[in-house]
């Protein structure tokens, strides 16, 4: 059976998930700058664990207090 995100609902591929820190639910995330798809997270920086972790859009949106521990991925030119 076909894993889907959880987040938009989309199938998964096997390379570009993440798991998120606060659901399990597994989503979308480009782990190279080639692939095609829209980021369902966010990389954030887990003050309590002294680590980074993955939110999906559902639990940020829950946890706006985690918008400020976002990390931004930049895009190279």
């Amino acid at each position: 059976m076909e894993e889907l995100c959880g987040v938009c609902g989309q199938p998964l591929d096997q390379e570009n998930v993440a798991r998120c820190f606060l659901c399990g639910q597994r989503f979308h995330m480009a782990w190279s700058i080639h692939a095609e798809m829209e980021n369902c997270g966010r990389v954030f920086f887990n003050d309590a664990h002294c680590t980074m972790a993955f939110v999906c859009n559902v639990c940020l949106a829950q946890n706006p207090q985690l918008s400020q521990s976002l990390i931004d991925m930049e895009q190279p030119f």
